[in-house]
């Protein structure tokens, strides 16, 4: 089975390197060596938001555009995550999302735990290949990523700005951090707000 994700993600990454091309940052000599075949048929054919496309051009993208344009910061793919939480809540297309918001802040450890449950269903919107876990420890809240081998290390970073973003649009201070576990785990940690720790 091949790793897919939701050209709604996509999308940004080929904008992203469209503009670089376009503008004359990147020479399209520079493309050709640097990115693979289907990775360069993105850049010239119409994205559809709803189609499923293979996950290892789209992660290609990601890691040019943060070579190039980010310079390798980290910042830089958590402001690119963010900005995708930002579309994703203004296009009400997500209830989960419209749910949590108006719920305001969570009363105990359950109702955190589902509401963490519910906003991680999207993820199997965007990617098809994921098994996503989410677990509460003594002092953090968790979203493990399992089946992860083809979620690269970028797109970790892009999940936290994703996830620091809901945060804030929650009214909350906290934020998450991203580690890669083993070659097809990676696991996310956020701080247990101090009225629910035990």
């Amino acid at each position: 089975m091949t790793e897919s994700v939701k050209g709604t993600l996509v999308l940004g990454a080929v904008v992203a390197a469209r503009r670089l091309r376009d503008r004359g940052r990147v020479e399209p000599e520079v493309l050709e060596v640097r990115l693979s075949r289907e990775a360069l048929e993105l850049l010239d054919q119409k994205i559809e938001v709803a189609r499923w496309y293979p996950i290892a051009p789209f992660c290609e993208l990601i890691d040019f555009g943060w070579e190039i344009d980010g310079r390798r910061e980290v910042a830089y793919l958590e402001r690119g995550g963010a900005e995708s939480a930002n579309r994703l809540f203004e296009s009400n297309r997500y209830q989960q999302l419209e749910f949590v918001q108006r719920a305001g802040k969570v009363a105990s450890r359950h109702e955190l735990t589902k509401r963490a449950r519910l906003i991680t269903t999207i993820v199997g919107t965007f990617y098809d290949f994921l098994d996503v876990h989410v677990a509460l420890e003594a002092d953090a809240l968790v979203i493990v990523y399992g089946n992860a081998r083809a979620f690269s290390n970028a797109l970790i970073h892009t999940t936290v700005g994703f996830q620091n973003q809901i945060n804030v649009r929650l009214g909350s201070k906290l934020r998450w951090s991203g580690v890669r576990t083993r070659p097809d785990e990676v696991r996310f940690a956020m701080p247990i707000p101090k009225r629910l720790e035990e």
